[in-house]
C-alpha cells in the first residue's frame, strides 16, 4: 500500500498526517505519543497502523508543550508531568487510597489534563468531520502520557460517546473515580501492556478494566514481553487486530 506523510498545523496543534496515496479515507486513527516524544518519533508506529488498513488515515499529533527545562521542540508533553512525583502505580485506582501528597498531586493534575483533553476532543471531532466520517469511524490511541490524555479526551469530554475504539498503550486513568459521575458508555477499549513495564504495573490495567467495565465499556487486555519504552511496537499486532475487529 502506498501512503503519504505530510506535516500539518490546525488550531495551534501540529503533527503528521499519514494517508492513503490517492485512496479514499474510511477510518481515522488519532495517535498521541508518550512523554518526551513528538509526532516524528512516532511516525514509524503510525505508518504500521496505516499499513494495517488500506482505508485508514493516521494523524500523529505533537504534544501541546515542550518538556522543560530543555525546551527542545522535539521533546513534547501533553501536560506538565512532574517526573519526581508522578507515580504510575496510582493510575486507575481510587484516589482516596493514596497518601495525602499524592491525592494533592492528582487533584492538581486532573484540571491540567482536562484542559488539554478539551483541545484534543475538539480537534478529533473537527478532523472526523473533515474526512466526512463519524466518531464510529475513529479510533483514539495513546502511549504512556498520551494514553492518559486519550482516556481524558474520550471519557471525560463530550462528543466521542460513539467512538469506534479507545486504545491505551502502557497507561492508566488519572482520577478514575470520576467515571462514576459520567453517563454509562460502551466505547470498546483495548488495554495493551508490557509484562516488564517498570512504570505501569499490571495492577493498573486490572484497575482500569474494573472501573471501565463498571461504566459499561467492553474491555480487552493485550500483553507483550516488553518494558515500557518501545511497548507500542511490541503490541502493534494486537492494536491492529483490535482496530480491524471493531471497524
Amino acid at each position: 500500500m502506498n501512503i503519504r506523510t505530510t506535516p500539518f498545523e490546525t488550531d495551534g496543534l501540529t503533527g503528521l498526517k499519514i494517508e492513503p496515496d490517492g485512496g479514499i479515507v474510511g477510518k481515522l486513527i488519532v495517535l498521541l505519543h508518550g512523554y518526551g516524544g513528538d509526532a516524528a518519533s512516532n511516525a514509524a508506529f503510525g505508518e504500521k497502523l496505516a499499513a494495517a488498513r488500506a482505508d485508514a488515515a493516521v494523524v500523529v499529533l505533537d504534544g501541546t508543550a515542550p518538556v522543560p527545562p530543555e525546551n527542545d521542540p522535539s521533546r513534547r508533553q501533553w501536560w506538565n508531568l512532574d517526573e519526581t512525583r508522578f507515580d504510575g502505580r496510582l493510575c486507575s485506582f481510587m484516589p482516596y487510597l493514596a497518601r495525602p501528597e499524592q491525592r494533592e498531586l492528582i487533584a492538581r493534575t486532573v484540571p491540567e489534563i482536562h484542559e488539554t483533553a478539551i483541545r484534543l476532543n475538539r480537534f478529533v471531532l473537527k478532523t472526523v468531520k473533515a474526512y466526512g466520517l463519524s466518531a464510529r469511524d475513529c479510533f483514539l490511541a495513546g502511549i504512556s502520557q498520551g494514553g492518559i490524555t486519550a482516556f481524558e479526551t474520550a471519557l471525560f469530554c463530550d462528543g466521542l460517546e460513539n467512538l469506534g475504539g479507545l486504545i491505551s498503550i502502557g497507561s492508566g486513568i488519572v482520577g478514575a473515580d470520576r467515571l462514576r459521575d459520567r453517563p454509562a458508555n460502551a466505547v470498546p477499549v483495548l488495554l495493551a501492556r508490557g509484562v516488564r513495564d517498570e512504570i505501569f504495573p499490571k495492577t493498573v490495567d486490572y484497575f482500569s478494566r474494573a472501573v471501565l467495565r463498571e461504566s459499561g465499556h467492553p474491555v480487552e487486555l493485550a500483553e507483550a514481553d516488553s518494558a515500557h519504552f518501545g511497548l507500542e511496537h511490541a503490541v502493534c499486532g494486537a492494536v491492529c487486530d483490535f482496530i480491524n475487529r471493531h471497524c
